[in-house]
């Protein structure tokens, strides 16, 4: 996990006698609290788990809609530039044409329903062997007891003081100065504490039919919101079923994904394009090796921004751009010898956070979880310390007939994906990584180290990392592209890359991004490997 008193916690599930699911579960809880930032009960999530009873692998899309009063025509009109705050400090670098055609960034016009608290529950009742209170109790004793402000902590309230200082709840819990907490202060949230036993002891219902929803609504109407009164009950009454991962065949192996609205298909898409190429003859590094993988990426992304949308809404079917035929017609638009062009749009400041986890049993779990931007909303229910997402705001378009167009009811995009990597029929390697439009990039990256390459979970976690851009988030419409390459990528590659056309940044050594966690089993041995990335604070343990 990303964090290491979510690592710890976990284990300690697994010490007591749980299975992997109640690990994740338990973790979801801490990181809600030491990550707060990132994730929690006013979020989204997404889960693959493998039932070693069954044999059977599942995954569970915990994502929310648009509130019912989500309009193109009234989201327009309180979009970036539309009014003093609607989206201030979101759409810096943007230009004045992407900031008149994109949702408010911040506030209560750019939330959606929270799917996460619902996703907690069926996964708990489904897959776990703790209780949901059991599981959610050890991040509420840390939310009251207190924990160690880390740097990266202090770092993340400080950046996005502008959008807490808007946002009187907010301001109140992570700016109790006017500043943000310094590294080694204690920390607490009593409110948070309170949110979690009762979500706890209610489960889903606390969410969407107690107390916090009435809070919400209430607070709803007091900020103009989009939500008219039956989105939390509709939502917890459509309980989203367990679906089979989608997959694809990568040289042999299994490459299972969360399906849409999660992007996980971008991964296998990309993956379908690279079994085309012999990725095993070049060196990783290299710069032909990266330009192949930066192209497939586009194409990707490129059929993600034209086609994807809520399946249920737009009718969007999946299984063409993952299936080896169409992998075969995509592959003309990558050019050996030149980059091409770039999809629409991308920004870097996403805040997400995954974790995973495999037991003696051998069910294993990739979990991932997130309120968007780092801080979601900015908008905290009174009272109840937890913050909501801006995942309407971040991630619909406004361009009416698009697959992707915001409307009353309708789950948006997400940039949310997990994998699960099977070996004639079981588990060989569970992972995930944070990070916005970068995971299905990094993913990428990773899983081909692994599989073309031998490489282990933690020396993919560490290798050098690139990130191309544009994307898909909305706020990056009209960027010009960029290729950002970690600077242990040697010189040759980088003056190489920019030869063929990519507009070539480096950044520090491991400031690419993301916190990958990865686990692998040894076919050979049976040996639990695991990697946790540098890139955040989080640490891989086991017993």
């Amino acid at each position: 996990a990303a964090h290491p008193l979510a690592a710890m916690a976990g284990l300690d599930a697994l010490r007591s006698g749980g299975n992997a699911m109640d690990a994740c579960l338990t973790m979801a809880g801490v990181t809600a609290v030491v990550l707060p930032h990132m994730c929690g009960l006013g979020g989204d999530a997404f889960l693959i788990y493998y039932d070693v009873a069954t044999g059977k692998t599942s995954a569970l899309n915990g994502s929310g809609v648009a509130g019912d009063g989500s309009t193109i025509e009234r989201s327009a009109g309180a979009g970036a530039g539309a009014g003093a705050g609607a989206g201030a400090g979101a759409g810096a670098g943007a230009g004045a044409g992407a900031e008149s055609a994109i949702l408010p960034q911040d506030g209560i016009m750019s939330v959606a329903v929270p799917g996460a608290p619902l996703a907690y529950d069926l996964a708990c009742r489904e897959f776990g062997t703790f209780s949901l209170r059991n599981c959610f109790e050890v991040g509420a004793r840390i939310a009251e007891e207190g924990f160690a402000v880390s740097s990266g902590f202090e770092r993340a309230v400080r950046a996005q003081k502008a959008k807490l200082s808007r946002y009187e709840e907010a301001s109140r819990v992570f700016l109790p100065r006017g500043e943000a907490p310094g590294p080694g202060t204690v920390f607490s949230q009593t409110d948070l504490a309170r949110s979690l036993r009762e979500f706890g002891s209610q489960a889903a219902e606390f969410i969407y039919k107690g107390a916090f929803a009435e809070k919400f609504y209430e607070m709803n109407g007091q900020m103009g919101g989009t939500f008219l009164g039956d989105e939390f009950q509709r939502h917890l009454e459509d309980s989203p079923p367990l679906y089979e991962p989608i997959q694809t065949d990568y040289r042999g192996y299994a490459v299972l994904e969360t399906a849409p609205v999660s992007p996980g298909f971008v991964v296998l898409e990309e993956m379908n394009l690279l079994e085309l190429f012999d990725l095993a003859k070049l060196d990783p590094r290299s710069p032909e090796a990266v330009h192949l993988m930066v192209e497939a990426k586009k194409v990707a992304f490129s059929d993600r921004n034209s086609f994807a949308g809520d399946p249920v809404t737009s009718g969007f079917d999946v299984s063409r751009f993952v299936s080896k035929e169409y992998a075969r017609e995509a592959s003309r638009r990558i050019h050996v010898q030149r980059a091409g062009l770039a999809p629409d749009a991308m920004s870097g400041r996403a805040d997400t956070t995954s974790f995973v986890a495999w037991d003696e049993a051998g069910n294993c779990c990739s979990f991932i979880h997130s309120i968007a931007f780092a801080f979601g909303s900015g908008v905290m229910v009174p009272g109840t310390g937890v913050l909501l997402n801006n995942r309407a705001g971040r991630s619909f378009n406004l361009e009416p007939g698009h697959p992707n167009c915001i409307a009353p009811g309708k789950r948006p995009m997400h940039t949310l994906n997990c994998y699960m990597v099977l070996m004639d029929g079981v588990p060989l390697i569970v992972g995930g990584t944070p990070g916005g439009d970068g995971q299905p990039q990094w993913n990428m990256q990773m899983l081909s180290l692994m599989l073309d390459h031998g490489a282990g979970p933690q020396d993919a976690v560490d290798f050098p990392r690139w990130t191309s851009s544009p994307g898909t988030d909305m706020i990056g419409l009209g960027r010009p592209p960029r290729l950002v390459l970690e600077s242990r990528f040697p010189q040759d590659t980088v003056s190489r890359l920019a030869e063929l056309g990519h507009a070539v940044r480096t950044v520090g050594p491991f400031a690419g991004g993301g916190g990958a966690q990865i686990i692998m089993k040894d076919p050979e041995t049976g040996a639990l490997l695991a990697g946790s990335d540098r890139r955040v604070e989080g640490v891989a343990l086991g017993f």
